[in-house]
C-alpha cells in the first residue's frame, strides 16, 4: 500500500510540474516574463526549478517504498 501511495504522490507532483509553465504564461501580468538575474522566471523554471523538483519527487516516492 506504501508504495502505491508514493506512486500516486510523485504522479501529482508530475503533472503539477508540466502544468505550470503553460499557466504561468496566460497569467494576467505575464509572472513569467519577469526577470531574475537578467533570466526570466519561465527559463528558471524549465532550467533549474522543474528538472530539481522531479528528481526530488522521484527520491520521495522511492523511499516511500
Amino acid at each position: 500500500m506504501a508504495a502505491d501511495r508514493g506512486r500516486r504522490i510523485a504522479v501529482v507532483v508530475f503533472v503539477f510540474l508540466l502544468l505550470v509553465p503553460p499557466l504561468v504564461t496566460v497569467l494576467p501580468g505575464s509572472p513569467g516574463t519577469m526577470r531574475v538575474a537578467g533570466i526570466t522566471l519561465l527559463w528558471w523554471y524549465a532550467a533549474v526549478v522543474g528538472p530539481l523538483a522531479a528528481a526530488l519527487g522521484v527520491v520521495l516516492a522511492r523511499a516511500v517504498r
